[in-house]
């Protein structure tokens, strides 16, 4: 095979696209994970307060909300996350 009649140049091209997309792939889940990690960071000392709180029954009514909201975005995170990771990770490993 040959550079000059374009299959090979065509083949590597294509390959080198391939290779530097799942390079890119795992970028963005490296980010993604990242921000999910900073993302806990700030929330965890907040969330371990009205944690205590909740379990002796002394959260007010904005910390209920507060709390609860927070567990929906914990729960959106993850989920964001999983679906990140299952389209993610077949692409990656071809």
């Amino acid at each position: 095979m040959s550079w000059r009649g374009g299959h090979c140049k065509e083949q590597y091209l294509i390959h080198d696209r391939c290779a530097g997309s799942s390079r890119v792939e795992r970028q963005t889940l490296d980010k993604l994970e990242a921000a999910f990690e900073a993302v806990e960071k700030d929330l965890s000392g907040r969330v371990a307060a009205l944690a205590v709180k909740s379990t002796s029954g002394m959260l007010s009514q904005e910390e209920t909300a507060e709390y609860e909201q927070i567990v929906r975005l914990n729960d959106l995170l993850s989920l964001l996350k999983l679906q990140a990771e299952e389209y993610w990770a077949p692409r990656i490993a071809s």
